[in-house]
C-alpha cells in the first residue's frame, strides 16, 4: 500500500491587506498541521510580516513586491520571482484569487497547486491549478470560506482560533508605558477609530463623545492609529475634540507594539479594520463599527464581539469598493448613533466594579 502524499516545501499565498492576512492564520496552521514535516513558507502583503513573523512553525516569510517605480520595482518584482521559482516548493496554496498568486503557481512548478477561487480573474486559472474550492458563501465568514476549501483539498476539520505572534519585548515595553502614565489594564480600553479606508470611519465628534463618556465611566481609554498622513489627521482631530483628559498613541506603535497593547487591555473599540482582526487574534473583546463590509464575512472572528452596523446599499447594488462614495462618511455609518454605542458597551461591560466606579 503507498504511503500518502507528503510535500517537502509548500508556499501559502495571502498577498492582500493586513486584516486578511491575519485573518489567513488559522488555514496557515491547518496546512502546517497536517504536513507537520514540511517547511512552509507564507507570501503576504508588503508592510504585514510582523502580523505572521514569529510563529515557529512558518519557515520564512516573502512581502509581495511593493509599489515602486522604474528599476526599482523590477528588482522588487524579480526578488519575489526568484524566491518561487527556486524554492522547490511541492504545493502552493493561493488564498487570494489574484492573477498574480496565478502566476507565482505557475513559476513555482509545484506539482500541486491549490486556488480558494478560479472562477474570478483570468481564465488561464482552471488550467495552471490542479484543485480549487468554490465562489464564498457569503454568509460564512472568510475564516470558514477558507476551511471549506482546504477541507475540499483533503485537509482534515480544524477548529479555528485567531492568533497573533508573541511579542515579549513589546509587551514588556507596554507594560512600562501604562504603568508610566498610571493606566490600570483592567481600565483600559484601546480606541482605534480610523481604518486606512477613511470611508470606513465614523463622524470624529461622535468618537470624541464615546471617549469622553467611557471616562465617566471610569475607564482609562488611549487612542491609537496608524502611521498615514489621513489616518494622522483624523485621529488628531478626534483627540483634540475629547474634553476630558486623554492619552493617546498616534501612528508611534508597529503592529506588533499595538498587539501587545491590546493585550493589556479591558477591550478594543473601533471601526472596520486590521486592528479589529488583531483584536480577536490576541483574544480581546471588541465593540466594532460597520458600514460598507459585508459583515458576516468580515467581522472579527468569534462570539466575544459586539457588532454595531447598518445594511449598506452599496454592497446591495454590487460591492462597497465599487459603488461606495470614498470622499465621506457613508450613510449606514451615520445611522449608528452615539446612544447605541454606549448603551453597546455598558450592556457588555459595566462599569460596576468599586475601583472603577470611584474614578467615575
Amino acid at each position: 500500500m503507498s504511503k500518502p502524499w507528503q510535500p517537502r516545501r509548500i508556499l501559502a499565498i495571502k498577498n492582500k491587506h493586513l486584516g486578511d492576512v491575519i485573518c489567513g492564520v488559522p488555514a496557515f496552521r491547518a496546512l502546517h498541521n497536517a504536513f507537520p514535516n514540511a517547511e512552509l513558507d507564507v507570501i503576504v502583503s508588503p508592510g504585514s510580516r510582523d502580523l505572521i513573523a514569529g510563529f515557529d512553525w512558518i519557515h520564512a516569510v516573502i512581502e509581495s513586491p511593493r509599489k515602486l517605480k522604474g528599476l526599482a520595482r523590477v528588482r522588487d518584482e524579480l526578488r519575489v520571482a526568484h524566491a518561487v521559482a527556486t524554492g522547490g516548493y511541492d504545493l502552493v496554496v493561493d488564498f487570494t484569487w489574484s492573477d498574480r498568486a496565478m502566476w507565482y503557481a505557475a513559476l513555482s512548478r509545484a506539482s500541486r497547486r491549490w486556488a480558494i477561487q478560479v472562477t474570478a480573474g483570468s481564465k488561464l486559472k482552471p488550467h495552471i491549478f490542479n484543485g480549487y474550492g468554490g465562489k464564498p458563501d457569503r454568509s460564512h465568514h472568510v475564516m470558514e470560506h477558507e476551511r471549506e476549501f482546504l477541507m475540499r483539498m483533503g485537509i482534515p476539520y480544524y477548529d479555528i482560533h485567531p492568533d497573533f505572534p508573541p511579542t515579549p519585548s513589546e509587551d514588556q515595553e507596554a507594560r512600562d508605558w501604562l504603568a508610566t502614565h498610571n493606566v490600570q489594564r483592567d481600565k483600559l480600553v484601546v480606541v482605534h477609530p480610523t481604518s486606512r479606508w477613511l470611508f470606513k470611519c465614523w463622524h470624529d465628534e461622535r468618537v470624541a463623545e464615546v471617549i469622553d463618556w467611557l471616562t465617566t465611566q471610569g475607564w482609562q481609554p488611549v487612542v491609537t492609529c496608524g502611521p498615514s498622513a489621513d489616518e494622522l489627521k483624523r485621529a488628531r482631530n478626534i483627540v483634540s475634540l475629547v474634553k476630558q483628559p486623554c492619552l493617546s498613541r498616534l501612528g508611534d506603535m508597529s503592529l506588533r507594539h499595538l498587539a501587545s497593547f491590546m493585550r493589556q487591555a479591558r477591550f478594543f473599540f473601533g471601526m472596520d479594520s486590521a486592528p479589529s482582526h488583531m483584536a480577536s487574534a490576541v483574544g480581546l473583546p471588541a465593540v466594532i463599527l460597520f458600514g460598507p463590509s459585508q459583515v458576516k464575512r468580515w467581522r472579527p472572528f468569534g462570539d466575544q464581539h459586539i457588532i454595531l452596523h447598518r445594511d449598506c446599499p452599496c454592497i446591495a447594488a454590487r460591492g462597497a469598493e465599487l459603488a461606495c462614495d470614498k470622499t465621506q462618511i457613508v450613510k449606514c455609518m451615520s445611522a449608528i448613533t452615539t446612544a447605541e454605542v454606549t448603551a453597546a458597551i455598558q450592556s457588555r461591560f459595566p462599569a460596576s466594579d468599586s475601583s472603577i466606579r470611584s474614578q467615575s
